[in-house]
C-alpha cells in the first residue's frame, strides 16, 4: 500500500491519518514513497474496517 492509497482508503489528509495512529505527520513524511511499512499497513486496513488499530501499547498488571 503506498500513502496515497492509504490516504484515498480512509478519506484523509495526512493530519487526520497521524492523528488516528497516534504518530507524528513527520513519521509518515518519512514513509517511502511507493509502500509504506507493514505494520501501518495492517493498522490503516484495521481503521477501514472500524476496528480499533493494534498499538505497541503496554500494558501492566
Amino acid at each position: 500500500m503506498t500513502k496515497t492509497e492509504a490516504l484515498s482508503l480512509l478519506e484523509c489528509s495526512v493530519t487526520e491519518l497521524a492523528c488516528k495512529l497516534s504518530i507524528s505527520t513527520q513519521a509518515i513524511s518519512q514513509w517511502p514513497d511507493e509502500k509504506i511499512p507493514l505494520a501501518r499497513e495492517y493498522q490503516i486496513r484495521d481503521l477501514a474496517e472500524g476496528k480499533e488499530p493494534l498499538t505497541n501499547k503496554v500494558e501492566v498488571l
